[in-house]
């Protein structure tokens, strides 16, 4: 199933990892995602200023308890995530751009987990697809990790 965002082949774990996308993408990405059978998880970053509430999105989009805010910790899980019995992931995190500017440090933990998390389920050929979302102005090169 080739999504009409970024023409990407959302069941080719080849092509996962971490991308940047419009405003307008994520309904789209969520359509495509759907056909495609994979699971699908979003997260509002607008407000999520700290690595704690970081973590908790992600244990609440994933479906999963932490008992601390630890990266390592979270990163375990989403290696694993046999409860939730996807032929593959995609995560769309909204307001990328907000937490970027309001916490560079939580944003690039964030990103630098996620995208060992990607790796990880690329080498088992599952895909694990991320799409950050960013204003219009800041996707001029979609297929970056972001």
């Amino acid at each position: 199933m080739t999504s009409k965002v970024l023409q990407i082949d959302l069941h080719d774990a080849g092509r996962d990892g971490i991308y940047r996308v419009v405003p307008d993408d994520p309904t789209t990405l969520a359509d495509d995602a759907a056909r495609a059978g994979l699971r699908l998880s979003r997260i509002d970053l607008r407000d999520c200023a700290s690595q704690q509430l970081a973590v908790q999105r992600l244990a609440q989009a994933f479906e999963f308890i932490v008992s601390d805010a630890d990266w390592p910790a979270v990163t375990a899980k989403l290696r694993d995530l046999g409860w939730l019995s996807a032929p593959g992931y995609v995560l769309v995190l909204d307001h990328a751009d907000v937490l970027r500017a309001q916490a560079p440090e939580v944003y690039a933990a964030l990103r630098d987990h996620l995208a060992s998390v990607a790796r990880d389920w690329h080498a088992r050929g599952v895909p694990f697809f991320v799409f950050m979302v960013f204003p219009d102005t800041e996707t001029l090169d979609a297929a970056i990790d972001a």
